[in-house]
């Protein structure tokens, strides 16, 4: 008989061992962050990979705007728990826990405006709007299509992981005819109503 409960003993302890293991008991905190401040930097793309340059001039072929904005996280909006037992895990390979954190914008990018400080070229003029003459690098949409299809909501399952700063490189592919000196200004609307603006150094290009 002791023979007997020793034999079902063993049996069920892996059973116990993967019931507990399958045991989902996360907290999930939902952390909001705004947009706060816009940075650019002239960018020289002649090479394998697009660089910052502090340089004043800069191939017409090869010129493009990094732009920096950084991201502030404000106070956590809520906390939520979920849990998943075996019996769940059971119809299922694998358990998949909730992140450990989902953050959340406070508000989002409505457009990206490239303004031109001088005159470009016969149909533009002097703070004339070429956002047009843009393209985002590597998937070299327009600015237009890239801003409508913008993730802002993201889990992660650390706090460090936080994207407080996102980049976007934004590559000229039609060169100025009227002024080889160019200057341009980038301007952010956000859907609080709040416009974020910054010139780039003036550069010219060659």
């Amino acid at each position: 008989m002791r023979a007997r409960l020793i034999i079902t003993f063993l049996l069920l302890f892996p059973i116990v061992n993967i019931f507990y293991s399958c045991v989902c008991n996360v907290i999930t905190k939902y952390e909001n962050y705004s947009h706060t401040t816009l940075l650019l930097k002239n960018l020289d793309n002649s090479g394998e990979k697009a660089i910052e340059t502090e340089s004043l001039q800069i191939n017409k072929n090869s010129y493009g705007i990094r732009l920096y904005l950084t991201r502030e996280k404000s106070i956590i909006a809520c906390i939520k728990q979920k849990k998943i037992d075996f019996i769940q895990s059971a119809y299922a390979q694998d358990v998949i826990c909730p992140p450990e954190y989902i953050f959340s914008p406070d508000d989002s990018i409505v457009s990206i405006k490239i303004v031109t400080i001088n005159s470009f070229d016969n149909q533009h003029s002097e703070n004339s709007d070429i956002s047009d003459y843009f393209r985002v690098a590597h998937s070299y949409s327009t600015i237009e299509n890239y801003v409508a299809n913008m993730l802002y909501t993201y889990p992660s399952d650390s706090e460090v992981f936080f994207e407080d700063k996102l980049s976007i490189d934004l590559l000229l592919m039609t060169t100025s005819t009227t002024n080889n000196k160019q200057q341009f200004e980038v301007q952010v609307a956000l859907s609080d109503g709040r416009v974020l603006k910054q010139q780039t150094l003036e550069i010219e290009l060659l």
